[in-house]
């Protein structure tokens, strides 16, 4: 027993020693004042909210798949062109740049599809490969939006299959029970996306909700996306909440015939209500690429960690060594009522993140958890954070004005900036 106990010490001092945080606190206020009503049709109600020069578009969709795409192409349309004029450019960049770097972990036929005819060719491909898998309303949507915006079908499909070539460096959190100051469950969902002055995703980032009709199914949920883009990265329902991040080092097998990982999120949020419907939802899809995903669940107030891959389904807890099944690393120590995952490859040595939750430990609320972000430095796009107890999602964006024509323009990444509350209790039914 005190050799045990003696590890364990060693192991606490090893995280409290080198805890080499990037930076300090997010210096800001929340801010909380309601949003303003700037447009309206039939079918969607367009918002703004934040403070002057940090403003997101709050969009509100009902209707079919059709209408809400199409409301929503109307109402942002300008915004989506200035997003879709730009991306495929930028994407180029991006993807030759990851093929440089991680070619290893990339299909040989992808590959093969970039070299030869470029990247709108290997998203060609993709939509080719997912399209039996993909369930038709995310293509009704789609629709919707090429005919409200005048951006063409195709080049609409192309940007949807972006996430399945593109590899995120992210970190999430979901805390809980004992761990938080309300004993409710709280998630983060920070999303590092190579923010720099050229990517036009930074923007025109919007907060979705959506409410589907009842022949729809499903229930009222929310999304923070960029105007134009119908996948969830960033979502929540006040049933469950998710995110993701790319599985770097996963060297199992691979598929691009699938459902696309970011439908199959938003699928869960709009559909299921708890853990366990979205862990059957997972095990029956067929997966593709390999990522982390971060499952809330307000039925059971707890949060889960899912090795999600083409070859095989993993889930871990607080009690769970991380990776799932294997010896806990001593940078990455297991704490009760808390699971996490930081924006390196894993498993981390950096012992930032872990050295945060463990000191805020039992007091842990939406500003504990904006810190730990601005300290680890985790978050460069965007960050949602969910408290499901008190039905708020708060988010914050990096930089969304200036010209994506000069690279010497100044930009701040999401977690060094104010964060915004969007009450949902005004928008949930």
């Amino acid at each position: 027993m005190k050799i045990l106990n003696i590890i364990f010490i060693i192991q606490c001092l090893i995280v409290l020693i080198n805890c080499q945080c990037d930076a300090g606190d997010n210096p800001y206020p929340i801010y909380n004042e309601a949003p303003v009503l700037v447009n309206q049709t039939e079918y969607a109600k367009l918002y703004s909210i934040g403070p002057v020069g940090n403003q997101v578009n709050l969009i509100e969709l009902f209707g079919t798949p059709y209408q809400r795409g199409f409301a929503q192409g109307q109402l942002l349309k300008s915004q989506m062109h200035d997003i879709y004029d730009n991306f495929f450019n930028y994407i180029t960049i991006m993807v030759n740049d990851l093929i440089s770097k991680y070619a290893d972990y990339l299909p040989k036929f992808l590959i093969d599809a970039i070299e030869k005819g470029g990247v709108k060719l290997a998203l060609d491909i993709t939509a080719e490969l997912t399209k039996k898998h993909t369930p038709e309303h995310f293509f009704e949507e789609m629709r919707g939006l090429a005919d409200g915006s005048g951006v063409a079908y195709n080049t609409i499909l192309q940007l949807h299959m972006f996430p399945e070539l593109i590899k995120a460096a992210c970190s999430m959190v979901g805390a809980y029970n004992q761990s938080t100051l309300n004993h409710g469950l709280l998630q983060l969902r920070a999303l590092d996306f190579g923010f720099d002055p050229m990517n036009p995703l930074r923007l025109h980032p919007t907060v979705m909700i959506y409410h589907p009709e009842e022949s729809d199914g499903g229930h009222d949920f929310a999304v923070l996306s960029w105007a134009g883009f119908l996948g969830t990265l960033t979502g929540y329902s006040q049933h469950v909440g998710i995110c993701e991040k790319y599985w770097f080092g996963y060297n199992g097998t691979s598929s691009r015939e699938g459902i696309p990982f970011h439908f199959l999120l938003r699928e869960i949020i709009q559909y299921d209500t708890s853990i366990d419907e979205a862990l059957d939802r997972i095990n029956n899809a067929q997966r593709t690429c390999a990522v982390f995903m971060g499952l809330g669940s307000n039925s059971t107030n707890t949060f889960k960690a899912v090795e999600y891959s083409h070859q095989y389904v993993r889930v871990f807890d607080d009690q769970t060594p991380f990776p799932a099944y294997a010896p806990t690393p001593a940078a990455h120590p297991q704490i009760t009522d808390v699971v996490y995952i930081d924006k390196f490859v894993q498993p981390s040595n950096h012992q930032c993140l872990a050295s945060v939750l463990q000191k805020s430990w039992g007091s842990i609320d939406a500003t504990a958890l904006i810190n730990a972000a601005a300290q680890l430095q985790t978050g460069d796009l965007h960050i949602g954070l969910y408290d499901f107890a008190e039905n708020q999602f708060y988010v914050s964006v990096g930089t969304q004005e200036g010209p994506l024509g000069n690279p010497n323009i100044t930009i701040v990444p999401a977690y060094a900036r104010q964060f915004i509350q969007v009450d949902l209790n005004q928008f949930f039914k």
